[in-house]
Parts: C-alpha cells; structure tokens; sequence
C-alpha cells in the first residue's frame, strides 16, 4: 500500500497500535506492543496510550519507522525524453508521478538536487497546496555549473551554465529568488572546472539569504574547495581523501553518497547494462574504499540515490542493499542515515526524522525487523502517512 490521495481529514486523529518501535529511531522506545498517536498531522504520543481516541490501525507487530529521505534525487530526468522534454505540462505531470512513486517507495522527504525549469519548486506548491498527497520537497531548483565549452546550455536540461564569481552570484539570487529551498553547484573534474572564487560568491549569496549549499563532487579538488567554502553537503564524495574525513568530522558540513545509481541493474540512458557496469565500476569500487572509511570514521552521512523513480520502484531499498553489500553497514546505522541524519542534513531536525511528541507524523509501516535484517526494507512499505495523512494508491 502506498500513498497518493487523501483518505481522511488532516485533523482527524490516528492511533497505531501493537506497533514494533526502534528505540534510536524513537526517542528511546523500542520493542514490541506499542502505540503511537497522532492528531493534527502531528506525533502527538509514544507508548501505552490508554483512552485515546480516533481512527485505530492494528500494525500487528509490525515496525513502525519513521518516514525516509531521499536526499540525493530528481523529480525530473525528462530531458532525456525526446519530445516530452519540450512539453511543460508533461514535464509537470511525469514530475507529480513521480513524487508519487517516491512517497509510495516510503521516501516521505525527497530533497531534489535540480530539475528543469525549477518544476520540482512547481510540485512542492502543487503539494503543499493539497492537490495530492507527496512527499515533503526540498527544492533545489536549477544546477549552477561553469561554463566549459562554447556549446549552447540545453535549455530542458537541469543545468545552467554560468561563467565568473559575479555571474555565480547573481544566478544564485535568481535561483533563490525563483524559490528554492537550496543552491545546488555542480564541481566536475580534476582538476575542478568550478573556480574557487565561484564557489566562494555563490556559498556567500546563498548563506546570507539563509540557504544552504549543496554540491556535486566527487573528486579531492572539488572536495576541498566545498571544505574550504562552507558547503553545507558534499553529494557523491566518491574519491574523498582521509584527510578531508579528519576535517570533516570537525565541522558541520556532510557527505551524501549515492551507490544506487552506480549498480547495473538500474538503467541510464544512452549506456547499455554492460557498458554502465564497466564504465561505472571504477567508481563503485573508489566508493567501497572511500565511502565506507568514511563511515567508519563515524561521519555522519545522508542518504541518497541520485535514481529515477520509475527505475528505483522496481528496486524497491536498493540503496540500502548497496550499502550493506559495498560498505557493509551496520543495520541501524542505515536507518538513522535515511531519518534522523538525513532530516539533520536538510535542516529538517525538530520537524521530521524521528518518531517523537510534537514532530509531524511521517510514518511508514514494515513488515519484518529491518534493525535486525535490512531486506525489510527491500520490499514496500505496508502503510505510509506524510504530514499526517495515510496515503493509498499509486
């Protein structure tokens, strides 16, 4: 069961009862038996709840978690879609299906790291408007890459070409302005084609204007720089050094790797299985080497899978299998990087992330014990409910 359109009324009031709690995801409660309230659209009781009333759902021993991020994704990969690309109301409804599939996978935050035209900022307002029942989105609108060949941007594509730190500045108001939640650079390269004076002007812009900074680095160049600068998150991180996992153990700013995308079974377009796993496997194992030294150095990492939902619902916790089987991960340790971390990472603490009094019911209910075997989470969730509302249907 997955989510799409509103069942009930927001306000309406649920009780989960005989639910299974982890206590690292709970605020400490864990076990069997357990009942959690909500009304409001909020978590508003963890434990024994005795004469409560409202709407009762027998979980059956379920485990009930908290819903899960997505924060490395793409509402949007239609421009690679030959004439659709072309059609800005396709382009809308393929984005909406696709937050639907997000939401039915169980991922009740997706934080969108570009898409053309902004169309994941038109989505979050479509949602938030209550059109239909979606994930929360972070919308980072357009990706602000440098200029590096006289080619013409592709003007349905998610990147926008920008040339100098003045220009960098004012893309990134106009991004801001254009109503994203975040400013997404994307730093290719070795050495890195994004100059340290553009980096520099956008992380400025985008801080002073209370946004955080998001980019695209995998290689020791641009990963300096984003240390250097203050970006907020380092997407990728596939060839991080141990002296960059020192400094980054320090401060407040974070990695978000994405191994999902990097396995064969999930498709990019113009690369048939066998070459995208030849291409791609020399970077799979830099993130077996780097990624899991950075995990067991006890960075605090987000979870993302940088997929297109129609791909990653057939794979249905590809990400977490990628992983436990390429950096072998302890159980509860992926949990917390797809609630509690990732809600930390998107600014998010507080408000979603974990099941506690007072935090909004994202919830989602699975079958098995996934903090004892992860391959719970390889199937869909029984039940989902964003913002307090049960979704049903994709």
């Amino acid at each position: 069961m997955a989510a799409t359109m509103v069942t009930e009324d927001e306000n309406v009031g649920y009780i989960f009862e005989n639910c299974r709690l982890i206590p690292e995801l709970s605020g400490g409660v864990g076990g069997d038996g357990h009942t959690v309230v909500v009304e409001g659209g909020k978590i508003t009781m963890v434990g024994n709840a005795p004469g409560v009333q409202g709407e009762r759902i027998d979980c059956g021993g379920r485990t009930l978690l908290p819903g899960l991020f997505d924060s490395h994704a793409h509402l949007s990969y239609d421009y690679y879609n030959g004439l659709i690309r072309l059609n800005d109301f396709k382009l809308m409804i393929n984005s909406c299906l696709s937050a639907r599939r997000y939401l039915a996978m169980g991922f009740t935050t997706i934080r969108d790291m570009g898409s053309p035209k902004r169309l994941s900022v038109h989505v979050r307002e479509a949602i938030n408007s209550g059109l239909f029942v979606g994930p929360r989105i972070v919308s980072g609108g357009m990706i602000l890459r440098p200029t590096a060949s006289d080619v013409p941007a592709d003007p349905s594509c998610f990147l926008r070409y920008v040339s100098g730190a003045s220009d960098f500045e004012r893309a990134a108001r106009e991004e801001i302005g254009g109503g994203v939640d975040f400013v997404k650079l994307y730093a290719p390269g070795e050495p890195c084609e994004l100059l340290p004076e553009e980096m520099e002007a956008a992380v400025r812009i985008a801080h002073r204007r209370g946004r955080r900074v998001a980019v695209h680095a995998h290689d020791p160049g641009a990963i300096d720089m984003c240390i250097e600068y203050g970006a907020d998150t380092i997407e990728h991180a596939s060839h991080i050094r141990p002296n960059q996992i020192e400094r980054l153990r320090r401060g407040e700013q974070h990695i978000v790797p994405t191994l999902a995308v990097l396995s064969s079974e999930i498709p990019t377009p113009g690369f048939t299985k066998e070459q995208k796993e030849r291409m791609l496997r020399p970077l799979l194992e830099a993130n077996e080497r780097n990624i899991t030294a950075a995990y067991k150095a006890g960075l605090v990492m987000g979870f993302g899978t940088d997929c297109d939902s129609a791909d990653l619902i057939k794979l249905p916790g590809l990400e977490f299998r990628m992983r436990r089987e390429h950096c072998g991960m302890d159980n509860v340790d992926m949990l917390l990087q797809a609630t509690k971390y990732s809600a930390l990472i998107c600014g998010l603490e507080g408000i979603t992330g974990e099941i506690k009094p007072g935090l909004d019911a994202d919830l989602i209910l699975v079958d098995g014990r996934p903090d004892e075997d992860i391959s719970a989470m390889y199937s869909l969730p029984v039940l989902v409910m964003a913002r307090g509302k049960i979704a049903d249907g994709v």
